[in-house]
């Protein structure tokens, strides 16, 4: 780990030469309500030029990774996601049924190298790069029907994913800035490419006592409408099932606690909650607007 315990944002992996690192995160996102652009709609307007109507929804996320650094300049990982979807609607007849969706998504393989370090005062720079498999399904079906793009598991693509990092340290002071991205590459077996993700972000972090931290920060993201279509989809269905109402833009603020103990049996780990919650959001609507995420997470090195 890079400088000071608990100054290192959670989700940059980071080791010294001959190191490995385990790690668990847990995710849980509720959307709740639709936007067309920043403004709100309802299901009832929705249902106006839909059969069915999305009420809200909710993700869980449990992510496993392993981390090994054969120098201290470069660090290698896999992330294993596993996840859980379940999305509510409301048809024009008045009836509500909901879907749901889980298996294992797509598999990451990312690396991670110093291309800058300074100790007076401490700063890195990190190049990140990787490909992400198309693990996860695209097939999910309901009553022998096709279900729609936000419930399907995976991609179906190969995706590159770049991104470059910024660390500086000044204790008990910490901060942070991230560009990350994933681009998809070809179109997958259903004849469609998701869109392409990227975002911004940035933080600070406060150490206390040499085993808690508290972090303060912004992330911005925009991500691309669906390029092809699923012939088994019927646009007229419900939004979720139009290629051209899936992107948008989101600006979110977060605050995070690390704790990481100094001494006894749990002396290396680290322990992360963070809370995530939106203050701007236009999306490409009808679409469900992200209400809250929460995450969890573990690290040991050894």
């Amino acid at each position: 780990m890079m400088g000071a315990p608990g100054l290192v944002p959670f989700d940059v992996m980071t080791g010294q030469a001959g190191k490995w690192m385990v790690g668990y995160q847990f995710m849980l996102e509720s959307m709740d309500g639709s936007l067309v652009g920043t403004g709100g709609t309802t299901a009832a307007r929705t249902l106006e030029h839909f059969v069915a109507a999305p009420t809200d929804m909710s993700m869980q996320m449990h992510m496993g990774m392993v981390m090994y650094a054969p120098t201290d300049r470069l660090t290698l990982m896999t992330l294993l996601p596993y996840i859980r979807k379940e999305m509510n609607h409301l048809t024009v007849e008045g009836a509500s049924f909901a879907e749901r969706t889980d298996g294992i998504g797509d598999v990451e393989l990312r690396g991670m190298f110093s291309v800058l370090g300074r100790q007076a005062p401490r700063q890195w720079l990190l190049l990140g790069g990787g490909v992400g498999l198309p693990s996860g399904s695209i097939d999910a079906t309901m009553a022998g029907m096709r279900i729609e793009y936000p419930m399907q598991i995976g991609s179906g693509t190969f995706s590159l994913l770049p991104g470059v990092t910024y660390l500086g340290q000044a204790l008990p002071w910490g901060w942070a800035a991230d560009f990350g991205s994933t681009v998809r590459v070809g179109r997958n077996d259903n004849g469609y490419r998701l869109g392409n993700r990227y975002q911004l972000g940035g933080s600070i972090t406060r150490q206390f006592k040499n085993s808690m931290s508290v972090s303060g920060g912004v992330r911005g993201e925009r991500w691309g409408n669906i390029r092809g279509s699923d012939a088994m989809l019927d646009v007229t269905d419900e939004p979720t099932k139009d290629p051209n109402l899936q992107g948008g833009t989101r600006l979110s603020a977060l605050l995070g606690l690390t704790v990481h103990p100094q001494d006894g049996l749990l002396r290396g780990q680290h322990f992360h909650i963070q809370a995530e919650v939106p203050v701007a959001q236009s999306l490409d609507g009808p679409q469900l607007r992200r209400r809250w995420i929460v995450r969890l997470g573990w690290q040991v090195e050894f």
